[in-house]
């Protein structure tokens, strides 16, 4: 199976791979068993969520297996898709699929009128850690990336783990007062101990040093595969000022970042303003630096937003750039940051929505 994360593809070797982009094709899968082939499912519509600071998700509908005369869906079906099922969902088209989606039923309901239908709910491992609980323990981990490879070793059924380690040398015990996710989310990242991405993508957990992998997924170009793109960039002027204390040394140490303004922006403010933050974490001027870096770039990253609209490319992945040419050299030609993904199928129309991180 191609790697979500490194894989490189051409317009042309895609067009060949799938045979035009003709015929859409889906793949639901348990264990290695394709049940849409195995139970001739009719999958009236699809929508894959990939996201890169929520739970993914897939849904879908399957019609043609309500029996009106004895008022029921087919046993062989609903047994296929009960609550906690583990599955995988491939996308493509014809012959040729990729793996994209992995996790667990967590919904399934049932929509009746013209076409009765079973709706079930796919949602990955990110959606187990919320509904985890509060967990009060202390982790015994000499770095936080310890931390997050005990955290998820719970979920091994659900995904693997890609870990970009940490070098912190802890002290004394991490404590843990909430759930799962927002230990790794709230405590780990975005209370600034660990400049890391956490995302989960085709049954693997990342925590990565952000925006790791710069190679675009592909090129697009707009009319061919790109059918419409659209891209926002907000006025920023801030200096960021990171202030800890040093007790080996008896010492205040502060570090300093500029969040850099656009090439096409001018100053309005004399004095630019700064944003001042406390960290009692960080006790060395190289962690002082990292954090206030790791501040100012995500401060310039979400100063750019946008959205994107394709064919139906199962390559485009959250956690990934995407390379666009041949549009405007200041407002369209950059390599954006996939965020968030959806990848809907209806009928014999796929289409791929890409939401937008940054750029460069």
């Amino acid at each position: 199976m191609a790697d979500l994360m490194t894989g490189v593809y051409s317009y042309d070797a895609l067009v060949k791979k799938y045979g035009n982009f003709c015929v859409p094709l889906i793949r639901i899968k348990k264990g290695r068993v394709d049940l849409v082939s195995v139970l001739k499912l009719s999958v009236l519509e699809l929508k894959v969520t990939l996201s890169l600071e929520a739970a993914s998700m897939a849904v879908f509908k399957i019609g043609g297996i309500y029996d009106e005369e004895t008022h029921s869906f087919e046993d062989k079906v609903k047994s296929g898709f009960t609550l906690g099922n583990i599955m995988e969902v491939e996308l493509g088209y014809q012959s040729s699929a990729l793996s994209i989606f992995k996790g667990y039923v967590a919904m399934l309901g049932a929509e009746f009128g013209k076409t009765p239908c079973l709706v079930v709910t796919l949602m990955d491992v990110r959606r187990l850690m919320m509904q985890s609980g509060s967990v009060y323990m202390l982790h015994h981990v000499s770095n936080y990336s310890d931390a997050f490879r005990t955290t998820m070793s719970k979920y091994a059924k659900l995904c693997t783990v890609s870990v970009d380690a940490t070098s912190d040398n802890l002290e004394n015990p991490l404590s843990q007062t909430q759930n799962d996710y927002l230990f790794v989310t709230g405590e780990l990242i975005r209370n600034g101990k660990a400049d890391r991405e956490f995302f989960v993508l085709g049954g693997k957990a990342y925590f990565r040093e952000p925006a790791k992998m710069k190679i675009p997924i592909m090129t697009l170009q707009f009319g061919r595969e790109l059918l419409a793109l659209k891209n926002d960039e907000e006025y920023q002027d801030l200096k960021i000022e990171v202030i800890g204390f040093d007790e080996g040394g008896q010492k205040a140490v502060t570090g300093k970042a500029s969040v850099q303004r656009g090439s096409n922006s001018k100053k309005i403010l004399t004095a630019t303003p700064v944003l001042t933050v406390t960290d009692p974490t960080v006790d060395t001027q190289k962690k002082a630096n990292e954090k206030a870096n790791s501040i100012a770039r995500k401060k310039e990253w979400t100063a750019r937003s946008g959205t994107g609209v394709t064919i139906g490319l199962p390559e485009l992945v959250p956690g990934r750039f995407v390379r666009v040419r041949s549009l405007e050299k200041d407002y369209g030609d950059h390599e954006y940051y996939i965020k968030n993904v959806v990848h809907e199928i209806s009928g014999e129309v796929f289409q791929t929505v890409f939401e937008i991180g940054g750029w460069n």
